[in-house]
């Protein structure tokens, strides 16, 4: 994490924030750990003091989440921004004098089982109403947000988001409703179960945070790859084609040349404009006399098309090549699916086609008749 130091200060304001919240809270589990907190305590000299800096830390944490949900959602300007600034200082004071004006534990003790101390109930107080106001607030961005996000990754992202702001309230509650009972002599359930409760809805939360902070990266991620494979797919049928017709090669600057959602829209657009060009060496008739052979040999369907388009694409790219003159007009030769996805896709079918033995044998059959009359004389007629 701290390798990522040098670029993030070029990164954007929503990654630095959300690197620095992460930084944060693996400081304050780190020092939680209870042989790190013993070592703490013991070089203080202070029982239970590693509990003020993890609490401490915890309220810097709930301040860089409430501005990574603020970046994320677009909402950086509004009044209320250096109020919870202040109200974030005020709360980190009032945790120090609180905490130092208490009776202390012993470090073996959790700090979130003793109640017992006017103090304590401040310092718990203060704490707890500082996270309530950060997760109400988390929840409110959330909704308002997410609910008019288009279905994606930013939307799962809120409503992840959203729900580890709901177990956070959940652990406000619930340490609320101990507090309470507490000042009234009253105790709901036993110091071992409260600190399990505490960890379990700690954990879920935090859990739930990774989820939907990393959610968003994680579909990038996996859109890349399958970018880069419908690219590595479709590269070899662009360099087919394109080294028949050069000419409709557009060179891209050296950033654009590594956006691999870039190259992707570049291959598909020129193979498209490489299949209009090789067009003129193929004949309405031979595109029929290719589904005909394909008939015989190939099942009907999706594959069977894409046998045939590849091999009227390889045929012509050939002829090309050879010398060919054109002899017939221009037609569109590649599939239009409706968006650049499902044309990637249908050209990693059709590139792969390229390479069976079915359109082999088809190309070998257009290359025998070429000079039939019976693909020229429609064409010619018209």
């Amino acid at each position: 994490m701290f390798g990522k130091g040098p670029g993030l200060r070029s990164a954007p304001r929503q990654d630095r924030v959300m690197w620095l919240m992460w930084t944060i809270w693996a400081v304050a589990f780190t020092i939680g750990v209870p042989a790190v907190r013993r070592v703490i305590d013991a070089a203080v000299g202070l029982p239970s003091f590693t509990n003020l800096p993890v609490h401490m830390l915890s309220l810097c944490a709930m301040g860089a989440l409430f501005e990574f949900i603020r970046e994320a959602t677009g909402t950086r300007s509004h009044r209320r921004v250096a109020l919870r600034w202040v109200l974030l200082g005020l709360a980190e004071a009032g945790l120090i004098v609180a905490f130092f004006a208490s009776p202390l534990p012993d470090g073996e003790t959790d700090l979130v089982t003793v109640t017992g101390s006017p103090m304590i109930t401040v310092y718990w107080t203060i704490f707890l109403g500082y996270i309530l106001y950060g997760v109400t607030s988390a929840i409110g961005l959330c909704w308002r947000y997410g609910r008019h996000a288009a279905p994606g990754p930013v939307r799962t992202s809120m409503q992840l988001l959203g729900l580890a702001s709901f177990l956070g309230l959940v652990y406000v509650v619930h340490r609320l409703a101990q507090l309470v009972a507490a000042f009234a002599g009253r105790g709901l359930s036993s110091p071992s179960a409260v600190v399990v409760t505490t960890q379990v809805l700690l954990a879920c939360t935090l859990l739930l945070l990774v989820a939907s902070v990393s959610w968003p990266f994680l579909a990038e991620s996996v859109t890349r790859v399958r970018l880069l494979r419908q690219v590595k797919a479709i590269r070899p049928l662009w360099q087919l084609l394109t080294e028949s017709t050069p000419e409709v090669v557009l060179p891209l600057p050296e950033g654009l040349g590594r956006d691999v959602e870039m190259v992707r829209y570049r291959y598909v657009i020129e193979i498209r404009d490489s299949a209009l060009a090789l067009s003129c060496h193929v004949s309405q008739t031979q595109h029929e006399a290719v589904q005909h052979a394909l008939a015989e040999s190939e099942p009907s369907g999706v594959e069977r098309e894409a046998t045939a388009e590849a091999a009227v694409l390889l045929y012509s790219a050939q002829a090309e090549r050879a010398g060919e003159p054109p002899r017939f007009p221009e037609r569109a030769m590649v599939r239009d699916c409706g968006d650049i996805d499902a044309d990637a896709e249908w050209l990693r079918k059709v590139a792969a086609a390229v390479r069976s033995s079915a359109t082999a044998m088809v190309v070998d059959l257009l290359r025998e008749r070429a000079d039939a009359a019976e693909f020229a004389a429609p064409d010619a007629a018209s």
